[in-house]
């Protein structure tokens, strides 16, 4: 074998059958009891192992070797693999499929194959080799920026079904020209998970409309041991209807941790209602992301929002989008009531970009944030309204305010203020640079 030709031809993991004849043999002799030694402890004895090759170039022998050196881990119950955006395609999504297949002790798998190249064929592949796995309680499986379809989720449902010690599971499947076939398919399965009490589901830029998202909506009513749920349903086709109906179902949990992402989704008074309604019945809510940008709400909507959000005292973390809603100063200011009742939030980030709030509404929103003493992370975007330099102020005195803020991301692009930087533009700069002097780590921007 020519020397030029050993990079080419030599196994990529110390574990393929074969390595040890790319050494001399003075090497080889030296290194074989030590190989064999360490070859036992890792097939016997090792647990856990996360691999990142993201944005790596993978040919195809190094996935195949890769997948023939996690078929020998055999002991391994805890195994996390990013190879995204890597072009595998699907032979190599296969052929990964087939070593991580073997591993039965597997109990928590991580595989992320976002941008991967799976189509439709591929997936279906894909999870037949991955249906061997009856021993798994907690599941991610990233395939977004793919091509899956309804047929390749359709395929990866039937291999969820085999999985009933499932207790967590996250399906992020954005951008794959999934529609409400294949969401049924997956609803249904997702419903016969007798143990899962955390799910999440991330359908961004799909085909999905309202029979999916009433599927959807029909799964959450039957999961009655669900503390997270993460339901990401963000520009597809879900009209206000398909809105109400995840509502309503939301109603019968006593939910830890709930995000919702419904942008672009024609939300306006009838979805915010059924929303709101929804939030109040919830006990027990710690963490609540709700992202609602570019639809209809308005000022009555944000009304009732806003007292849904009030009635959950016990929040820890609030994440609250609702750019383009045209909730304007009415809304800015029953927001701001809510936000001031939340005393024991923690995170608090806030978007009402784009909303036509003017000095009374950024101030009544200041006021609240300034009073939220237990704040270490705040997030506040602004960006084109009409706060001027009274907003300012009034935000210069609440970053100011806050004791325990370790982290301020500050969005004030687009607004109107008064011609030039008078002494009000350099209070809430002060303020921002005497944070900066301290722990607090600052982002702002004018």
């Amino acid at each position: 074998m020519a020397l030029l030709d050993w990079p080419r031809h030599m196994p990529a993991d110390v574990l393929a059958p074969g390595a040890l004849h790319f050494y001399d043999a003075a090497t080889a002799f030296r290194v074989g009891a030590t190989d064999r030694q360490m070859r036992n402890a890792l097939t016997q004895q090792l647990m856990g192992i996360k691999m990142t090759l993201r944005r790596r170039r993978l040919p195809p022998e190094v996935v195949h070797s890769l997948a023939q050196s996690l078929r020998a881990l055999v002991g391994l119950k805890e195994l996390e693999v990013d190879i995204s955006f890597t072009s595998v395609g699907d032979h190599g999504a296969c052929h990964l499929a087939q070593g991580i297949g073997t591993l039965q002790r597997l109990q928590s798998l991580e595989l992320l194959l976002a941008g991967a190249g799976l189509g439709h064929s591929g997936c279906e592949k894909f999870a037949k080799e991955l249906s061997s796995l009856r021993s798994l309680t907690r599941l991610k499986l990233d395939l977004s920026l793919n091509d899956i379809g309804d047929a390749g989720l359709r395929e990866l449902s039937k291999f969820l079904r085999s999985n009933l010690l499932l207790q967590a599971l996250v399906l992020d499947l954005n951008r794959n020209r999934i529609s409400d076939p294949g969401v049924a398919c997956l609803a249904q399965v997702v419903l016969e998970l007798p143990t899962l009490s955390e799910l999440e589901v991330a359908l961004f830029d799909n085909r999905v409309g309202e029979d999916g998202a009433r599927q959807m909506a029909a799964t959450m009513r039957g999961l009655r041991k669900l503390s997270r749920l993460v339901l990401g349903l963000n520009r597809n086709a879900v009209s206000e209807a398909g809105v109400q109906d995840i509502a309503h179902a939301l109603s019968s949990h006593s939910l830890q941790d709930l995000e919702l992402d419904l942008s672009v989704s024609s939300v306006g008074w009838a979805g915010a209602h059924d929303l709101g309604m929804a939030l109040s019945s919830l006990q027990g809510l710690k963490t609540l992301s709700i992202d609602l940008n570019v639809n209809h709400v308005g000022s009555a909507g944000a009304r009732l929002l806003a007292q849904a959000i009030s009635s959950q005292q016990g929040l820890v973390s609030l994440r609250l989008l609702a750019s383009g809603n045209r909730i304007r100063e009415v809304g800015a200011r029953e927001l701001s009531q809510a936000l001031g009742s939340l005393r024991l939030l923690c995170c608090l980030e806030l978007d009402v970009s784009g909303n036509g709030i003017g000095d009374p509404g950024a101030c009544e929103l200041a006021r609240a944030m300034g009073h939220l003493a237990k704040l270490s992370r705040l997030v506040a975007d602004l960006r084109g309204n009409l706060v001027g330099d009274n907003g300012e102020r009034e935000l210069a005195r609440a970053v100011g305010d806050l004791p325990k803020l370790e982290r301020l991301e500050l969005r004030l692009g687009g607004n109107c203020r008064s011609s030039g930087a008078g002494p009000l533009h350099h209070e809430l700069k002060n303020a921002v640079r005497k944070l900066q002097t301290g722990s607090c780590i600052c982002d702002f921007s004018f």
